[in-house]
């Protein structure tokens, strides 16, 4: 069994950036997918050129912030301050296909700029749920030869159908109330009986507080996650398992 460990949310906040690090450097992490259009971007990129071993894809984010372009490029994705409509109100607009893959591939090409090559691409809040933004990424993906999260088999049977890598299995019940130790001795020994040769992925959301984690919606639970996926019994528990620690470039030898 293969798992990848990806820590969602890097260039968020400087604490998130600094907990990604950290989690990789004295942890379980091998992957992370940043954010291009947040405050902490370019800080989370130098610190991905200097740590070339974790694995960076593209955190596709249509919920969070203001977009790359400029709004009147993509007026259906943004509210009238500017920035992109909360995802509780994302699915109920009347949004253009167009404007979608306009901002989608806006944010590649940003990721680029930036001084990395992505590993793979996932999205914030898992909008691979909305049909237009499934049909966006499958076609980037397509494009720039990049594997997809899938979230669940009906969008893991799309990927492999359009032939486009992407894990057997998604895992992503490590967040809020079980983002516990207790939790991973339950599910790994259960994935590793269960499906021995195959390559999982566990979401993750390490970080270190500070001002600006403090206003998200997830916040106090990420140095849980962090001092969790950093401790010595999750590292011994995953030696003793078998279970090895893989990046997405695994599933692109």
């Amino acid at each position: 069994m293969k798992l990848i460990v990806n820590g969602d949310d890097f260039g968020y906040s400087p604490g998130i950036n600094e907990g990604m690090i950290y989690s990789f450097k004295k942890g379980i992490i091998s992957s992370t997918t940043l954010m291009v259009n947040q405050s902490f971007s370019l800080e989370a990129a130098r610190l991905a050129q200097e740590y070339p071993e974790l694995g960076v894809g593209l955190h596709v984010n249509l919920t969070k912030g203001s977009p790359v372009l400029s709004p009147e490029r993509v007026p259906t994705l943004i509210e009238d301050n500017g920035n992109f409509w909360e995802v509780s109100k994302f699915y109920q607009q009347n949004i253009n296909k167009e404007d979608i893959k306009k901002e989608v591939f806006a944010q590649i090409g940003e990721f680029f700029r930036l001084g990395i090559k992505p590993t793979h691409m996932d999205a914030h809040h898992h909008l691979q749920f909305h049909p237009m933004v499934l049909e966006v990424l499958i076609e980037a993906a397509q494009k720039f030869e990049l594997p997809l999260r899938n979230v669940g088999e009906e969008t893991r049977l799309r990927f492999q159908e359009e032939n486009i890598p992407t894990p057997d299995i998604f895992v992503s019940s490590f967040f809020g109330e079980y983002a516990t130790k207790e939790h991973l001795f339950s599910l790994l020994p259960g994935l590793k009986q269960k499906y021995p040769e195959a390559v999982i992925e566990l979401m993750t959301h390490p970080g270190l507080i500070d001002q600006y984690i403090t206003t998200s919606s997830y916040n106090n639970t990420r140095e849980e996650e962090l001092n969790i996926l950093c401790s010595k019994e999750i590292r011994e528990l995953i030696s003793n398992l078998e279970i090895e620690i893989v990046g997405y470039n695994y599933l692109t030898r």
